[in-house]
């Protein structure tokens, strides 16, 4: 499994999710072991959780963490890959930004 690199999209599902904690596994048949994943890789809006049996897509990779081999990268529901900074979802940036000036004359 050298050859496996972060830059490779699995597609698998949850076998659980520990949201008090903010982890879970997944398991995908395209990886030897269980995957580790923690809330922070989940790409989604709002509350970034996983349910026991979603599908997901996710990418990993080779890394010690508790008992498990793998570690999850990057983790969305089963779909097109989310753009970089949209949260997860379709509907534009994660972010907008504005500023206003005004001069008292």
């Amino acid at each position: 499994m050298s050859d496996v690199t972060p830059d490779d999209v699995y597609d698998g599902h949850v076998r659980e999710w520990h949201s008090e904690e903010g982890w879970g596994v997944l398991v995908t048949p395209g990886l030897p072991d269980d995957v580790w994943a923690h809330y922070s890789a989940v790409e989604a809006e709002g509350f970034r959780a996983l349910t026991a049996g979603e599908a997901v897509t996710f990418t990993a990779e080779r890394a010690e963490q508790d008992q498990f081999r793998w570690r999850a990268v990057r983790v969305w529901p089963s779909g097109p890959e989310p753009l970089p900074g949209d949260g997860g979802g379709t509907g534009g940036p994660g972010y907008s930004s504005g500023l206003d000036i005004t001069f008292d004359t």
